[in-house]
């Protein structure tokens, strides 16, 4: 089975090696391919670089049909919020037989469980200006009977560069000082029990960053991180039975990855997904991988 993970850039990374990690652990019967692709442009011009939401929409139209017609994927999985939440645009309705799924409507579940379980919770939704932008998490809370008072949408730009250029942290903390304050000013009165959903796959890295941030102004405060539940949802479409299958990670971009990003996301992913750490290091150049630009 070939397994297409997209992200607009490196922060999807983080699905692909739980996938890897988990299949490692409890192999399953199927030959698995997956490839990584990068949906950027450049490293230095992603989607919220864009100038209007009509050129990201193209944009991703373009990528998606230079997709299936290079890699024509069994399931081509949107590791990317800014990009799952675009592709419910009717634009795309065009693409709507072919197996493609994305990682807003399973954070949404996760969420919704969580206030089914504590309706006193209090969602702080952490994502890039083109998810916040787009409204789609704080308008499902509210519809799903999450009072309005309890839903907080924090734009956090620079935040995913800050990530992937540093591992150790510092950049991140530093803009998560300013992010996490301005969040919270947001409520009419701060809340005591609060749930960070972190709304870009890049934050899942530096989740226990989020938390020690969080918890300096919140006596209770929990971390809901998508990225695991995308991989569940990835999973979900395999057949289970466990056997000796063939596991292979690809990574494809249409521009280098800078050296200092793959040093930081080296750390990140760590010794658990071999095969995505190395098809990071030895990515496939492609030039074309997003279409006539």
């Amino acid at each position: 089975m070939r397994i297409g993970i997209t992200d607009s850039g490196v922060g999807g990374l983080s699905v692909c090696a739980e996938v890897e990690s988990r299949l490692r652990r409890s192999p399953v019967t199927q030959d698995i391919e997956i490839i990584y692709l990068n949906a950027a442009i450049e490293d230095d011009y992603s989607y919220n670089s864009m100038p209007d939401r009509n050129t990201k929409l193209q944009a991703f139209d373009r990528f998606l049909e230079s997709v299936y017609e290079k890699y024509q994927p069994d399931l081509l999985f949107i590791a990317c919020n800014t990009l799952s939440v675009l592709y419910q645009d009717s634009y795309f309705d065009r693409h709507r037989h072919r197996p493609i799924e994305g990682i807003v409507l399973s954070g949404i579940r996760e969420m919704l469980a969580a206030f089914a379980y504590e309706s006193d919770l209090a969602f702080i939704i952490f994502a890039t200006p083109t998810t916040i932008e787009e409204g789609v998490y704080g308008k499902a809370l509210r519809e799903h009977g999450v009072p309005a008072t309890q839903v907080i949408e924090q734009a956090c730009p620079g935040l995913p560069d800050a990530i992937s250029n540093d591992g150790s942290g510092l950049l991140a903390r530093k803009l998560l000082g300013k992010f996490v304050p301005a969040a919270l000013e947001q409520f009419a009165r701060t809340p005591k029990n609060v749930m960070a959903f972190l709304g870009c796959t890049h934050y899942g890295y530096q989740a226990m960053e989020f938390r020690r941030t969080l918890q300096a102004f919140v006596p209770r405060a929990k971390i809901l991180n998508p990225n695991r539940g995308a991989a569940d949802t990835i999973l979900s479409r395999l057949k289970t039975e466990p056997g000796h299958g063939s596991l292979t990670v690809e990574f494809v971009s249409r521009y280098v990855i800078p050296v200092v990003a793959v040093n930081s996301l080296s750390g990140y992913i760590g010794e658990r997904a071999p095969a995505t750490l190395s098809a990071l290091k030895t990515f496939t150049l492609l030039p074309g991988l997003c279409g006539e630009l």
